[in-house]
């Protein structure tokens, strides 16, 4: 298994929701207030998604140390 690579596929994965996370921000600041909550709860969904890809990105990667 090569962890080194796996990590990466997170890395990729993280930027993705980062554009998604930058786009409803923006997508929040225009939108009227009964439209906040909704983008709230999405933000609050991919904030997580994110930061587990990242902490298990990080996780591989030292696993790959480790190994190799």
């Amino acid at each position: 298994m090569n962890y080194l690579e796996w990590s990466q596929e997170y890395i990729e994965t993280a930027e993705k929701l980062q554009k998604v996370i930058t786009l409803l921000k923006q997508k929040r600041k225009k939108s009227p207030l009964a439209n906040k909550k909704e983008i709230d709860a999405k933000l609050s969904m991919y904030r997580a998604c994110y930061g587990e890809c990242v902490q298990t990105a990080a996780h591989l990667k030292q696993r790959h140390k480790e190994v190799a």
